[in-house]
């Protein structure tokens, strides 16, 4: 069976997930992060490859990973500020990590130059909850420092309007924290209905293009969990 790790305090989602076959892991609570990200996956985990990089104190999260994957435990001193709490949250595509390299957690950044993984800096910390990846080169992002970043390399990148994702207690979420993208079966799950998203239809296109489906967990507007971790 196919696992996805996220946030439970929205149970639907999770709910419908299990419909399609998924088993659950919930993420865990970070009492030190800002209360609307304290149980956001995308802050928890990075897994590259056959190898999980998680937070120290997700202890949960540590042993049921453990039987699928190298677990290698990171941050152990972190503050759980910003930009210090971003240091899993990156994006992963094929041979490239896309992320803020300066707060980046050196065990994976070691790794990648181990792997040959090509290191991409952004500005922005938060790039994993930035991108909807739709393929292994493909990406949708609001994010233009993501964009200038990748203009000369070979993913392809659409850029929409900021904006149109809740994020309980925070002005604003991102579209990569409403949806997470399950390359084995090539599908994009969206927290919420992306017919919601002004720019919907150009979403659909560029899915389209990639043969990419969209399956919308819910019909509400989309919301940020801290995106869908499928492993």
């Amino acid at each position: 069976m196919n696992k996805a790790i996220l946030s439970t305090k929205y149970p639907q989602f999770a709910t419908k997930l299990r419909k399609y076959g998924y088993e659950i892991i919930p993420s865990e609570t970070i009492p030190c992060h800002m209360p609307y990200e304290r149980d956001h996956a995308d802050l928890q985990c990075l897994i590259l490859d056959h190898t999980a990089f998680v937070l120290s104190r997700c202890k949960r999260l540590i042993k049921v990973l453990s039987r699928d994957y190298q677990v290698i435990p990171c941050g152990d001193r972190f503050s759980g500020q910003y930009p210090d709490n971003t240091f899993l949250s990156a994006v992963y595509c094929e041979n490239i990590l896309i992320g803020r390299i300066a707060s980046l957690d050196e065990k994976a950044k070691e790794y990648c130059r181990k792997n040959d993984i090509e290191l991409i800096n952004v500005n922005q910390g938060y790039a994993k909850c930035s991108c909807v990846s739709v393929a292994d080169d493909a990406i949708i992002t609001a994010d233009n420092g993501i964009i200038h970043a990748l203009q000369d390399t070979e993913m392809d990148v659409l850029p929409i309007g900021k904006g149109s994702v809740r994020l309980e207690d925070a002005p604003y979420g991102f579209l990569g924290g409403a949806s997470g993208y399950d390359r084995n079966t090539r599908t994009v799950y969206f927290c919420g209905d992306i017919d919601r998203h002004p720019d919907a239809d150009r979403i659909r296109d560029f899915c389209k293009k990639y043969d990419t489906k969209i399956i919308c967990l819910s019909k509400d507007m989309l919301t940020d969990i801290g995106g869908i971790i499928f492993c």
